[in-house]
This record gives C-alpha cells, sequence and structure tokens, in this order.
C-alpha cells in the first residue's frame, strides 16, 4: 500500500495531477516509510467478565505476551518507532505495565476520560499527536505481523484517504455475527458496518490513515454517529476508502474467553512452517504446539529451551552409552522426543515475537551439538558391545565430516538465515529429475531422511530393536551420505550463485546487430 505524500503531489503539473487523478484505482509495489502508529486502547471489555484477575483488555495476556504489547512489537518490527496510545479504563495500570525504553520505541500516552463513548472518540483524541500519514491499529486485535510487510499502499494520497486490511475469507472467522462486516468491490470500499446484509469481507482493524480521518469522523459524529465505521462511512460514501485483502495470514478479534482460547489456537497454527518435514508436519508439530501453548506462561526464553534440549540429548547419549538393549530402546523414544522438544524453543521465539537470526544460529549450534554427543554416545554403546576400537576411528571421521558440512551450509545461507533448515528447504525445492549432475539427483531425492524430523523417527526405530550396534552402522552410513549431500550441494549452490552475479566477460559477449548480448541469450 503507498500513500504519496502531500510534497509527492504537489511535484505535480496541474495537467499531470488531473490525468493522475482520473486514472482508474491501482496498487503499487512501492512502499513509503511508516514510523508512527495510533493504537486504541480505553475500553473496559466488559464481555471478558473478569478474566484473567480484573486486567484491562489491553493487558490481557494471549500466547505469553499482552495484548497491547503484541501490537506494539508487531509494529516495531515493520519500522514502527513511536506510538500514540489512547487509554481510558484502569489507564494508569496500562501504562505502568507498558514500558517504551524495554521495547526499544517511544510511547505518547493519551488519556480519554469519555472512554465510556464509541471508539471514534478515542481516535480523535490522538488527532493534535500526528502528522502525515500513520497506522491505525485496535489493542484488542492480535495479527500476523506480516500482513504490514506484504501490504501495498495506494498511488495517490490526495484521492485516497485511508486504506483498511480486509478478510474475504470468511469462513474462518470465529464469530461472525459480531465482526465488522464490509462490502468491496475493485479494492475500494463501499459499505462498511456490523449489521450489513450483503457483505464479502471482515474489518481486520488495521488502518493506514491519512490525516483525513479526523475531518471523517468529526464529520460522522457531528450526524450522530461516534464510532470509527461511521467515520470510514464518509469516506467510503465519497470514494476515499480503500482496502487491501490480506490473504491467508491469520487474525482475530479478541472480545470474549471464546477469542482467547481461538487466538492462541490460531497463533501456535501459525508457527508451522512450510519447511518442515512430513514427520514434523503430522507427528512432531501438534505435539510441540501443545507444549509451547504452556511454555510461553513462563520465563523460559527461546535460547534457553535451545540449550535444555541439547542437555536432554545429551542425557540420552549417556544413557545410550551403556550398550545395554533396554537403554537403547529408551534412549530411542527419549532421541525422538528431543527433535519435538527442537521446535518449542522456535514456537516460543515466534509467539513472543522473539525471534531472530541469532537466535536460529544459536538453535543450529545446539542442534548439531545434540548430534554429536549423540554419536560419541552411540559409540562408546556399540564398543561396549564389540570392543572394535575401528568404531572410535569411524565416529571420529563423522565427527569432523558434521562440522564441515554444517560450515559450508551456513557459509552458502550467508546472512540471510542462522538456521539449517533453511538449507534444508532449498533442497527441497530443487528439481532433481533436472539436473545433470549425478550426485546432485540422488541427494536431493534422498535429503527427506537428513531432515531432523525423520532421522529422529527412523533412529527410534530402529533403536526399538534393541541392538545398539545395528544402529551404530546404519547412523554412520546415514549421517555420512547426509553430510556428503550437504557440503557438495552447498558448494554447487555457491558455484552456480557466483557464476549468475558474475558480469560476462569479454570471451561471452557475441555481437547481435551490432549490439554485444551474452551467449546464453542467443
Amino acid at each position: 500500500m503507498r500513500f504519496s505524500l502531500s510534497d509527492d503531489v504537489t511535484s505535480l503539473s496541474e495537467t499531470e495531477f488531473v490525468e493522475e487523478a482520473q486514472k482508474p484505482f491501482q496498487f503499487s509495489n512501492n512502499r513509503i516509510k511508516i514510523n508512527k502508529a495510533v493504537i486504541i486502547a480505553a475500553g473496559n471489555g466488559s464481555r471478558l467478565n473478569g478474566y484473567q484477575n480484573h486486567r484491562p483488555k489491553p493487558l490481557l495476556n494471549v500466547a505469553g505476551l499482552p495484548l497491547l504489547k503484541r501490537v506494539i512489537l508487531s509494529g516495531k518490527r515493520n519500522g514502527v518507532t513511536e506510538f500514540v496510545i489512547v487509554i481510558g479504563y484502569q489507564a494508569e495500570r496500562i501504562r505502568q505495565s507498558i514500558h517504551p525504553d524495554e521495547l526499544g520505541v517511544k510511547i505518547t500516552w493519551v488519556v480519554n476520560k469519555e472512554w465510556k463513548r464509541q471508539n471514534g472518540v478515542s481516535v480523535l483524541k490522538a488527532e493534535k499527536y500526528v502528522t502525515g500519514n500513520f497506522f491505525l491499529f485496535m489493542s484488542d486485535h492480535i495479527f500476523d505481523y506480516r500482513i504490514l510487510e506484504e501490504i501495498t499502499y495506494p498511488r495517490l494520497g490526495n484521492d485516497y484517504a485511508a486504506m483498511l486490511c480486509v478478510d474475504s475469507d470468511l469462513n474462518r472467522v470465529n464469530d461472525i455475527n459480531d465482526a465488522t462486516k464490509v462490502y468491496t468491490r475493485d479494492e475500494r470500499l463501499l459499505r462498511i458496518g456490523k449489521n450489513l446484509d450483503t457483505y464479502n469481507a471482515i474489518d481486520i482493524g488495521i488502518f493506514v490513515c491519512t490525516p483525513k480521518i479526523f475531518d471523517a469522523l468529526r464529520e460522522s459524529q457531528a450526524a450522530g454517529d461516534e464510532s470509527l465505521s461511521g467515520g470510514i462511512r464518509v469516506l467510503a460514501d465519497r470514494g476515499e476508502m480503500a482496502t487491501v485483502d490480506i490473504g491467508d495470514r491469520v487474525w482475530q478479534d479478541v472480545d470474549t474467553i471464546s477469542d482467547v482460547r481461538y487466538a492462541e489456537k490460531l497463533l501456535l497454527h501459525a508457527t508451522r512452517s512450510p519447511k518442515d518435514g512430513i514427520i514434523a508436519r503430522t507427528i512432531n508439530r501438534p505435539i510441540s504446539n501443545f507444549i509451547s501453548k504452556w511454555l510461553v506462561k513462563t520465563p523460559f526464553t527461546p535460547n534457553q529451551l535451545s540449550f535444555l534440549n541439547f542437555l536432554l540429548t545429551l542425557f540420552v547419549a549417556w544413557l545410550v552409552a551403556g550398550g545395554r538393549p533396554v537403554n537403547t530402546i529408551i534412549g530411542g523414544f527419549l532421541f525422538q522426543f528431543a527433535s519435538i522438544f527442537d521446535g518449542c524453543d522456535g514456537e516460543v521465539a515466534t509467539l513472543k515475537l522473539k525471534d531472530s537470526r541469532q537466535g536460529a544460529m544459536f538453535d543450529t549450534i545446539m542442534d548439531y551439538l545434540s548430534y554429536i554427543v549423540f554419536i560419541i554416545g552411540v559409540t562408546i554403546g556399540a564398543y561396549h558391545t564389540t570392543h572394535n576400537s575401528w568404531m572410535w576411528v569411524f565416529m571420529a571421521g563423522i565427527v569432523i565430516f558434521v562440522v564441515i558440512a554444517v560450515k559450508f551450509g551456513l557459509k552458502y545461507l550467508g546472512n540471510d538465515s542462522g538456521s539449517m533448515k533453511d538449507f534444508a528447504h532449498e533442497m527441497n525445492q530443487m528439481k532433481h529429475e533436472n539436473h545433470q549432475k549425478w550426485y546432485l539427483k540422488f541427494f536431493s531425492a534422498l535429503h527427506h531422511i537428513g531432515r531432523r524430523d525423520m532421522f529422529s523417527f527412523l533412529t527410534m526405530l530402529i533403536m526399538f530393536s534393541g541392538s545398539i550396534v545395528l544402529y551404530y552402522w546404519m547412523m554412520i552410513g546415514a549421517v555420512l551420505l547426509m553430510c556428503l549431500g550437504i557440503t557438495l550441494s552447498a558448494l554447487y549452490f555457491m558455484s552456480t550463485r557466483s557464476r549468475s552475479e558474475a558480469p560476462p566477460g569479454k570471451s561471452d559477449l557475441i555481437l547481435q546487430n551490432g549490439i554485444p548480448v551474452p551467449e546464453e541469450q542467443i
């Protein structure tokens, strides 16, 4: 969504301005910087009936974060550094609970003593604290912060006073009777209200506004409608209201206890990734989501959970080092559980908006240290059973190979990611049947086995046999193939990228109609 600022408009000549204004409504992928947001947090949430020890609704804890704090952090992730927050009911309690320095943002608190009136009154209270374009959020709406990353802005700010994000998937709305409904056509908002008979989308409570919204609210209030929707209706009647659909991104208006539970369910489900393997999707994620639902209510940080999972794997390594069948069986089960628990750190980070490249890197380091100590534990157990000294030689070689493979994998990813899960996703996207390199065809076809979810699940099944020696040799072969595949694939990816980024040399150019053209384009 792009609103052109007033100085963009005045740079046009009169003729160009008229021609521009007569163009049909369009969307552009260009973006402007919006660093200010208004958040409405004045209501008392009467339908929550004192839920969570009578907290005011903006402080209601949903999936590990107070609602208001979640909205602030979501805005911050998209470049918003200044927030104007309108409070009313239990205003001082809310103000004392939110610490701008801790969040790394600037907050201007505006107290609306008339908070019992409709929400349009609260929006008007913020008028003198904002200039230019701004986001308008509702404190009781949770949403995927990526919505703000993906939306584009209408072309001409002087023609479109505001834009509303909407959800056209009516089947996923938790309580459609209570939702604010809208009717849109060609990305213009035509009608809005809770009691519309004809509608094709739902208002999700995210607006991009120009200061014109305040004049519209005054006009609506003069006519007797003090709601925000009343002001939006004024703009819609003038043809000045745009909409954009959020696609499959999640959101939820939190008004009741049922909404709280549904919102947590949506947020947990959103932690699932298209990069997950088949075992992660069908077995691991449902269980790790259940665990994370409770972990977000604890003070554990994502990095602490990564380290706890490493300690669990360290215990598994000690257990299987005994070499006894019962140790092997229990160790196999616990290794699979460690694979499930491994998803919790990322889920908690996502739910609490604490995910970062540094956290992903720490998780990757812990994962591969876990692999190494597990390999050592299995080797000790197999040696105690067979007393074959060559097992130590093979184990040392495998550990060195793991370190080399991770180094090349992360080198290929560069600064874009700190997680080897992204490298696995790259391999998953490879069309191996189209590659001429036989090893790329082979490893891309087998890479699913090397994913932690599949590797851990197969480990459990094999170790249920009770034979640590059988598992040792199968592990050595699987890890060898996995590391060889990562190393060769990363080297191929990097060489391909280097060739694609390099400028064509003189010998690579051919003249076509007197113009030099790279040979591959002929």
